[in-house]
């Protein structure tokens, strides 16, 4: 018995994951103080895209056909705060345009929320020289599939996110994840990018991909050690009976 207990453990470490690769940042080295951030590009407006916008004005009543009107209260026992938000959001059409109350057809897309917001103001000067108003987006969105803890579609409220942070919302990575390779699809100005980004670089701090844009998806592929216990589940078994046995060994070697 004394003689197996090499042999066991042996096996039982022979399908484990190397401490390398479950090291996000390995080949990064942080300078110390800080640095400046040069690669992210403000989000901009495209078709598919809600816009929820609310105007302002000292003038209650002038100001009210240019506010959607809000659900009835007895509707939110039916439905969800985010489905509800989205009856008082401005759909952009494949044109790039959205229907605003009074003013109609407005042109919005490849625009900033700030230049949205800036754009309105000045339309609405006929009307109300005291305007106030508010622009976001309802159905900014990203999926992440693959090795995370939670893979899934994450709608949230701010358009500035990075892939850290994505990963964060999905619970981080599983240790049979690669980080060495993980795909990120982007559909911008009808085109289709894919491009792979290494967590283990410290070129993933300045790639163009590091902030993420609406309906962005990531996919953190499989390593090795997960690939391998898929495919042949015999000798997934084997490392867990293996494993167990080393540890009885050990304790009858050690208490002998």
């Amino acid at each position: 018995m004394r003689h197996l207990l090499p042999v066991l453990v042996i096996f039982s470490f022979s399908s484990c994951i190397a401490h390398k690769d479950l090291v996000t940042f390995r080949d990064v080295q942080f300078p110390p103080g800080s640095n400046s951030i040069a690669n992210f590009v403000e989000v901009t407006a495209q078709s598919g895209d809600i816009l929820h916008i609310t105007v302002h004005s000292f003038d209650l009543d002038a100001a009210k056909p240019f506010n959607l009107q809000e659900p009835a209260p007895n509707m939110m026992g039916v439905q969800n705060t985010q489905t509800l938000e989205l009856f008082l959001g401005y759909p952009v059409n494949t044109d790039g345009n959205i229907d605003f109350p009074v003013i109609g057809t407005v042109q919005v897309a490849g625009l900033t929320l700030p230049q949205i917001r800036q754009k309105l103001v000045e339309l609405l000067r006929t009307y109300l020289t005291d305007a106030v108003v508010g622009v976001r987006f309802l159905n900014f969105r990203f999926t992440i599939l693959g090795e995370v803890a939670k893979p899934g579609t994450y709608t949230i409220s701010t358009p500035r996110i990075t892939i850290l942070e994505a990963i964060g919302r999905a619970s981080d990575l599983t240790p049979y994840a690669n980080r060495t390779n993980v795909l990120h699809i982007r559909e911008r100005n009808g085109e289709r990018t894919y491009t792979r980004l290494n967590l283990q670089s410290s070129d993933i701090f300045s790639s163009p991909y590091y902030y993420l844009q609406q309906n962005d998806i990531l996919y953190v592929e499989p390593n090795r050690a997960k690939t391998a216990a898929v495919a042949d589940p015999a000798s997934r078994a084997i490392t867990y009976v293996t494993g167990a046995l080393s540890v009885v060994t050990l304790l009858i070697a050690l208490f002998k």
